[in-house]
């Protein structure tokens, strides 16, 4: 390619770059709903109303199976593609300003698994849209997968380490405040400020929580070759049948709540660039 063509396509890109923040926000919504969803369901069954424990393509189904469900789930089909176009393209482009030292690679390595796996989300919702098929728990196909290969159970006991090492970082940033480091609340009333701190501190508390028990999982199907019992809503199980899990798995599925409700406000407030 000329110096002129990919000068031509850098400015197209920059040209294109308030469409995709705008996309990138609606990913933030999309996000918001489905924590909604599996923190409303979870919360309903921790409180004996019905609802169950599920996980991201559960929540996702839910809501297209709701009154307008199915033109709801375009528009969150849309988002989730909005929201791994935004991080990859910011990955690439360090839109974030992380720089290029050691740590800030592998932070910007980490954004282009999560826009991926959004975008695996979206494909997934895509296909049940078009096709109404469901693959099934994909954690779980894919720990079968790993462990059939050479060295797979050791593969799948660091993945499971590193699930945890995520959730422990999780935990970390609710303590310490720093998921409030990329969010512009200098316009906000200070009742706001502290429901955004407050919601922010509760439900990336309660993810990490279930995260940890994820990767607890995914580390004892590791060890114990056996892929079954892994994904978000087993972790959500083995909460509540753990000593006092009833009050813990009430108080997780509300702060699931919570971070959802935390993600839509991340949609509005948060500093996002493209470039």
């Amino acid at each position: 390619m000329t110096s002129a063509a990919t000068k031509d396509l850098a400015d197209a890109a920059r040209k294109s770059a308030p469409w995709l923040v705008r996309f990138g926000r609606l990913g933030y919504v999309a996000k918001g709903l489905v924590y909604v969803v599996i923190g409303g369901l979870a919360t309903q069954a921790a409180i004996g109303t019905g609802g169950r424990t599920t996980d991201s393509r559960g929540a996702l189904r839910t809501i297209g199976e709701a009154p307008m469900g199915k033109l709801a789930l375009g528009i969150v089909m849309i988002g989730l593609f909005g929201y791994m176009a935004w991080r990859l393209v910011s990955a690439v482009t360090d839109a974030e300003r992380r720089g290029d030292e050691p740590t800030s690679i592998a932070l910007r390595i980490g954004e282009v698994v999560r826009g991926l796996a959004y975008g695996s989300l979206g494909l997934w919702t895509f296909r049940y849209l078009t096709s109404n098929t469901d693959t099934g728990n994909p954690t779980e196909s894919v720990t079968d997968r790993v462990l059939a290969m050479s060295a797979g159970r050791w593969i799948v006991v660091a993945a499971g380490l590193t699930v945890i090492g995520y959730a422990l970082w999780q935990l970390y940033k609710a303590a310490s405040g720093k998921f409030l480091k990329r969010l512009d609340l200098s316009s906000c009333r200070d009742q706001t400020k502290r429901w955004v701190t407050w919601l922010g501190r509760f439900g990336i508390a309660a993810r990490g929580i279930v995260f940890g028990m994820l990767g607890a999982l995914i580390t004892r199907a590791g060890w114990t070759y056996d892929p079954s019992g892994v994904g978000i809503d087993q972790s959500l199980d083995a909460l509540g049948a753990a000593p006092m899990g009833g009050i813990l798995f009430g108080a997780v599925a509300a702060g699931l709540i919570a971070f959802g409700i935390f993600e839509l406000a991340t949609a509005k407030f948060r500093v996002m660039r493209a470039f």
